[in-house]
C-alpha cells in the first residue's frame, strides 16, 4: 500500500480542488492540485468522510499540467486553474456538473472565442498609491501591472488607473471597477466615508467616472449589444464578463425557447435584461422580476427604446408571489446559492419549461433534485466557459414537465 501521503488525483471538486478516494477509505481534496497529479500533502483538517490537504510537493505532475501564462499566477489566485490545460480542464470540469445533476455523460462545454483577453470587468482594491487585486483568501494587495484576462480596452483602463493612483490622491477611495461594453469604458469607485475634493477631482480626468453608484463625470452608462439589441448597463450593474460567451449562451437560450414556443414567459432574476429583452424581441409577453431597482430602471428603459413588451417588477424574487403571473415557460439566472423555494413557486403553476442558468453546479443539482418532486426531469445540459483558467462554468439546464 503507498505511502498514505502520497496520493494520485483523479478528478476535481465543485471548488476547484483535487479530489481523490484515501486508501482507508472516504476522500481527500487537495487546493492546487489537479488531475493526473501525483502529490504529496500534509492533512490540514478532517471531516467525517473527508479530508483537506495541504499540498506539499507535485511528486509526478499531470499530462495535464502546463505553465500558467500569467506571471502573477501564484501571487494573485484569481486563476484557480491556470495550471491546467484548456481542453482538460473543461472536460474536467463537465464531469463536476456530470455528478452534480446526476448526469449519465458529461454535458457539452462551449469554449471562449477568447482563451485570453476576455474580461469585460476587473474589481481591483486600492490602498493609498497602490492598486491591484486582492491574493485568495486574504486581504493582501497584488499589485499588477498588466491583466492577461482583462480585455484590450480594459487593460489600456487598468495603466491608466494605475497612473492614476500613483500620483497619492486615492484618499477615501476603496476599490474601483473597470467596466467595458467592448468599446467604452466607465470607471465606476467605491468609497468608505467621504471622498476629499483633491481626491475627486482628478478622477474626472479618467474619463466616464462613477462614484458610489452615481454619476461623478462623463456619461456612466454602457451599451451591451446582445442578441441585436442595446441592454443599458448604470455604474453597478451586473452583466456577464465575458461578452462572446454571454451571445452565445443568449443565442442557446433562445433556441431551446424557440422549441417551446411559449404564450407568456416569466424572468426571474432578470438583472439588467440579458434574457428578458431577447425573449421579448422573439414576440413573447415577458414578465421580469429583479430586486436591484436600478438595475430594473435600465431593463426598463432599454425595453422602451426597443419598443418590447416588457413587465418589470423591482422586488425580492423569493418575497414575489408568482402564482399570479401566467406563463408558460420560466426562466431563473439565480445567485451562486441557487434558487431553493423560488423552484416550488415556480412550479406550482405547472409550466410546460424551465430554463434555469447557473454558475454553481452543487446549487444547481439541489434545485433540479428539487424540481424533480414536482414532476419535472433535465432534458439537456450545456456549460459555457465563461472564465477560462478558472474552475467556474457557466451552466444551463432545461427542466420539461414529466408527461403523464
Amino acid at each position: 500500500m503507498p505511502d498514505p501521503d502520497v496520493i494520485d488525483i483523479q478528478w476535481l471538486t465543485p471548488d476547484g480542488a483535487g479530489g481523490a478516494p484515501r486508501p482507508r477509505g472516504g476522500t481527500v481534496r487537495i487546493p492546487g492540485a489537479i488531475p493526473g497529479d501525483r502529490i504529496r500533502y500534509a492533512v490540514d483538517s478532517c471531516f467525517k468522510r473527508s479530508v483537506i490537504g495541504e499540498l506539499l510537493e507535485v511528486v509526478r505532475p499531470s499530462p495535464l499540467r502546463r505553465a500558467p501564462p500569467c506571471p502573477d499566477d501564484t501571487r494573485c489566485g484569481g486563476c484557480d486553474l491556470s495550471a491546467m490545460e484548456p481542453d482538460g480542464r473543461r472536460e474536467a470540469l463537465a464531469r463536476v456538473v456530470q455528478r452534480a445533476l446526476g448526469l449519465h455523460q458529461p454535458p457539452p462545454v462551449t469554449p471562449s472565442p477568447r482563451q485570453v483577453a476576455h474580461r469585460a470587468r476587473i474589481a481591483l482594491a486600492i490602498e493609498e498609491s497602490r492598486i491591484g487585486y486582492r491574493a485568495a483568501r486574504s486581504h493582501t494587495l497584488v499589485e499588477v501591472g498588466t491583466c492577461g484576462i482583462a480585455r484590450p480596452e480594459v487593460q489600456r483602463a487598468l495603466s491608466r488607473v494605475r497612473a492614476w493612483a500613483s500620483r497619492g490622491t486615492a484618499d477615501g477611495l476603496t476599490r474601483v471597477e473597470l467596466r467595458s461594453d467592448g468599446a467604452r469604458i466607465v470607471y465606476s469607485f467605491a468609497s468608505e466615508g467621504p471622498v476629499p475634493r483633491a481626491a475627486r477631482e482628478p478622477l474626472t480626468d479618467l474619463g466616464d467616472v462613477a462614484l458610489d453608484g452615481r454619476p461623478l463625470h462623463g456619461d456612466c452608462c454602457l451599451r451591451l449589444r446582445v442578441a441585436g439589441l442595446e441592454l443599458h448597463a448604470g455604474p453597478t450593474a451586473f452583466y456577464q464578463v465575458n461578452l462572446e460567451v454571454n451571445a452565445l449562451l443568449v443565442d442557446h437560450v433562445l433556441t431551446l425557447a424557440d422549441a417551446v414556443a411559449p404564450e407568456r414567459v416569466v424572468d426571474l432574476y432578470a438583472g439588467i435584461g440579458n434574457l428578458t429583452l431577447p425573449l421579448a424581441a422573439r414576440g413573447w409577453p415577458v414578465t421580469a422580476v429583479e430586486l436591484s431597482g436600478a438595475a430594473v430602471a435600465d431593463l426598463r428603459t432599454a425595453a422602451a427604446e426597443a419598443g418590447l413588451a416588457v413587465e418589470a417588477r423591482a422586488g425580492d424574487v423569493a418575497r414575489t408571489d408568482l402564482t399570479r403571473f401566467a406563463y408558460d415557460l420560466a426562466v431563473l439566472d439565480p445567485p451562486r446559492k441557487g434558487a431553493g423555494p423560488v423552484i416550488d413557486q415556480v412550479l406550482a403553476t405547472r409550466p410546460r419549461q424551465v430554463i434555469y442558468v447557473s454558475c454553481n453546479p452543487v446549487a444547481a443539482g439541489r434545485d433540479a433534485r428539487r424540481a424533480a418532486r414536482h414532476g419535472y426531469q433535465v432534458d439537456g445540459v450545456r456549460c459555457f466557459d465563461m472564465f477560462p483558467d478558472t474552475h467556474h462554468l457557466e451552466t444551463v439546464v432545461s427542466l420539461r414537465r414529466r408527461s403523464r
